[in-house]
């Protein structure tokens, strides 16, 4: 069985996705950080690893053999233009996929930045075009945080899957 993982990184929870040979989403939700906030930062960061390893071996094992890709989110500093938010707060989701890439679930592994998936999209609006690439039974599989203000982090990592197995590029509309 071939299975894609892919993760939107965060210190206190991750995204994580999973998609199987068909390209088809097999269940999505929130990760969530076991380690208490007061440890130190390296062992946060492999908490929160742990935790993804955990949850996509708990995942799997309907099946005798796993053939793993692991695809992290990695994140990008921007032009101060662009920037939103602390940018040392990004050092932290560095540590986070570094962590998760060498927890050994796959030995193929990747990164992919913001913008190779999600381009310039207002975050809404690619929330809504994730959506619509899912069918419903997919949209079964779904698990949701209750928090909306987590909710994007499952959504993204839906969406970092749907970009690589090619089901989230843009509709195109030819006139005639």
């Amino acid at each position: 069985m071939k299975q894609i993982v892919a993760v939107d990184p965060g210190l206190n929870a991750c995204g994580v996705s999973i998609f199987n040979e068909s390209g088809r989403l097999e269940v999505a939700k929130l990760v969530e950080n076991e380690r208490e906030a007061a440890l130190d930062l390296p062992t946060r960061w492999e908490g929160m690893a742990l935790a993804v390893g955990a949850f996509v071996a708990a995942m799997s094992t309907r099946w005798v053999s796993v053939d793993r890709t692991v695809i992290v989110e990695m994140p990008k500093v921007y032009p101060a233009a662009r920037q939103k938010g602390d940018q040392n707060d990004l050092m932290n989701l560095v540590g986070v996929v570094a962590s998760i890439v060498n927890l050994g679930m796959s030995d193929r592994r990747r990164i992919v930045y913001p913008r190779d998936w999600k381009g310039t999209l207002d975050p809404d609006d690619m929330i809504e075009r994730i959506k619509g690439r899912l069918s419903s039974t997919e949209h079964g599989r779904v698990r949701l945080p209750s928090a909306a203000t987590l909710q994007h982090n499952v959504w993204d990592a839906i969406g970092i899957g749907l970009h690589v197995v090619g089901r989230l590029e843009p509709k195109r509309v030819i006139a005639r």
